[in-house]
């Protein structure tokens, strides 16, 4: 790169100087050799170190210092090493950069020496050099802050679409709260009622069926509530192996055909979290694998905690058909269910709880030998 830029202004200065000695003739400008010097010497010259002029035999016939007309070259970039531009050491310990070649204006073609200062071409070509890299890293800033921006808006719509998501359901949620919880208690009521009327033994079963399904609805309309209207996280500490076996305990009068294995792996387990949004979690996952088991006749489930540097890791397994593989991406989606009687939203409010409490959920299941899922809860939030 600095060659070539040098080289470009040696020819700069070599095609003025034909001109000038074709317009002037070499003879003028030989008995003018003061006029020769103080033209090269001009603030236009700036660069340029010296011009000489000379012939077949080395002897200056023309140079910017008239004191050295007469003397003779000491080495000829083009007589002596064949070459047309080099760089090349004066006494005084500079370094310039060389270029040589014919003129031809007389019977003999003599020779033109243009001799450059390299400092003022380096300046040039570094302060090119920083303003390109100025130029490409503003550029780059510029990219990638209109990827950003693309990316920042995406996200901003997106959190908008489901804001307005939220806010539909939210209205529906109400309707039904409103509109069904009163009812359905007084349906509840009067169900557990007659179920205590002793001239009524007859329709226990009928009655049964009624409080069962109205249980259901009222888990629904709860599902909902904790799903359109999440309220924030209490965070407080407690003992999660004891929040563990409470949960266990209360689920082996519900599935008494099915054992539930409980194991840990530690001993402390203090935790400071949300009790009661952890407990939901904890509740829709091992019912989860307790119904698959129970639907699979399988007759076991593995629940175990285990301590883990700044965390706890709570793994729940059971034995039942596995979930395909194509189901597995919308498992966490809201009202996305497999099951006849499910609501869809078990899952969802997993998912919604966990990201609220840091934890990390993991699920992995195998088509007909079990589902595993792992949760990876900090100790402190």
């Amino acid at each position: 790169m600095l060659n070539t830029s040098l080289k470009f202004q040696a020819l700069g200065v070599e095609t003025v100087l034909q001109s000038l000695i074709k317009t002037f003739g070499l003879s003028l400008l030989k008995e003018k050799r003061e006029f020769f010097s103080e033209l090269l010497l001009n603030e236009k010259w700036e660069g340029v170190a010296f011009i000489t002029l000379y012939d077949q035999n080395k002897t200056i016939l023309l140079h910017s210092n008239p004191e050295l007309i007469g003397k003779k070259i000491e080495k000829s970039l083009l007589l002596d090493e064949k070459s047309q531009s080099g760089f090349y050491q004066l006494k005084t310990g500079e370094v310039v950069f060389l270029y040589e070649n014919f003129i031809n204006s007389s019977k003999k073609p003599l020779i033109i020496r243009i001799a450059l200062h390299i400092d003022p071409i380096k300046e040039s070509l570094n302060f090119a050099k920083n303003q390109f890299y100025i130029e490409l890293f503003l550029s780059l800033i510029l990219f990638i802050g209109g990827i950003l921006g693309f990316f920042i808006l995406s996200k901003i719509e997106q959190a908008l679409l489901k804001m307005e998501e939220l806010k539909r359901w939210q209205f529906i949620t109400r309707i039904l709260l409103h509109e069904i919880k009163n009812p359905l208690a007084s349906i509840k009521g009067f169900t557990q009622y007659l179920q205590k009327k002793e001239s009524l033994k007859n329709a226990e079963k009928p009655l049964a069926i009624i409080l069962k399904e109205t249980i259901r609805i009222e888990n629904l309309l709860k599902d909902l509530s904790n799903f359109s209207f999440p309220k924030e996280a209490e965070i407080k500490p407690f003992n999660l192996r004891e929040l563990l076996i409470e949960i266990t305990h209360s689920f082996r009068f519900l599935y008494e055909e099915i054992k539930i294995e409980l194991s840990f792996e530690g001993k402390i387990f203090e935790i400071k979290s949300d009790p009661e949004k952890l407990k939901s979690i904890l509740i829709n996952l091992i019912d989860n694998a307790l119904q698959a088991s129970l639907e699979a006749g399988k007759e076991k489930v593995e629940v175990t905690l285990k301590e883990q540097e700044g965390y706890y890791i709570i793994q729940i397994k059971d034995w039942g058909s596995g979930i395909d593989q194509e189901v597995l991406p919308h498992i966490f989606e809201p009202f996305y269910t497999t099951k006849s009687k499910g609501t869809g939203l078990g899952l969802a409010i997993v998912k919604n709880f966990c990201e609220e409490l840091g934890i990390k959920i993991n699920l992995i299941s195998e088509k007909g030998r079990g589902t595993t899922v792992w949760l990876k809860i900090p100790k402190s939030l």
